[in-house]
């Protein structure tokens, strides 16, 4: 399966166009982002890899935020993580990556949860920060509020943000997170483009 998303920042300028190929033996996304993140303009790409479960692969991602830089992590099967070929240890208990300001990367962990209405988890992701590049272990926990056939909806309470809720379509993937993103449709998007 292949699909072209969309989102825009709640309130702030900017747009992200994901390409996401989801395959037998593993799912690939890259991406292009344009944003406006704490009054500093970022352009940035990034190519996500996952094994077919959804589990964390790597991620390559380069950053325009005056001047380029990039970075690349890695998670391989024993789950240690390498950041730019060197061991980042205290990575260890993470799963998954959260990038701050792509919504996609909420999915690869709701999809491996499965959470059933008013169930909970609470995970470890690496962090990254788009503006410095940091990369961070950071706690989240998700709250399943309700899940129909269509939808999905969830409460995101990540370690140094305010809690989010999140809407799913019943693909998994994010249609809006309250006050951060909201997923357009693609001639919507065609549509400003030309404007």
């Amino acid at each position: 399966m292949q699909q072209n998303l969309a989102w825009k920042p709640w309130t702030n300028p900017g747009v992200e166009h994901l390409s996401l190929a989801i395959a037998h033996d593993g799912v690939h996304a890259s991406s292009h982002l344009i944003q406006s993140i704490r009054g500093n303009s970022i352009a940035a790409t990034y190519v996500l890899r996952y094994d077919e479960r959804w589990r964390f692969r790597s991620l390559w991602l380069k950053a325009d935020n005056q001047g380029q830089r990039s970075l690349d992590l890695r998670r391989d099967i024993r789950g240690r993580w390498y950041l730019d070929g060197q061991l980042r240890e205290d990575l260890g208990e993470c799963q998954q990556v959260m990038l701050s300001a792509s919504p996609f990367t909420h999915t690869p962990l709701l999809q491996r949860s499965a959470l059933a209405a008013g169930d909970s988890e609470r995970v470890c992701v690496a962090h990254v920060d788009l503006l410095s590049l940091g990369v961070e272990a950071r706690q989240q926990r998700y709250l399943c509020q309700q899940r129909q056939a269509s939808h999905a909806v969830y409460l995101c309470e990540a370690e140094g943000h305010a809690p989010c809720e999140l809407t799913l379509d019943d693909s998994g993937l994010l249609v809006q997170a309250i006050g951060q993103f909201i997923r357009v449709r693609q001639h919507i998007l065609r549509q400003a483009e030309c404007a």
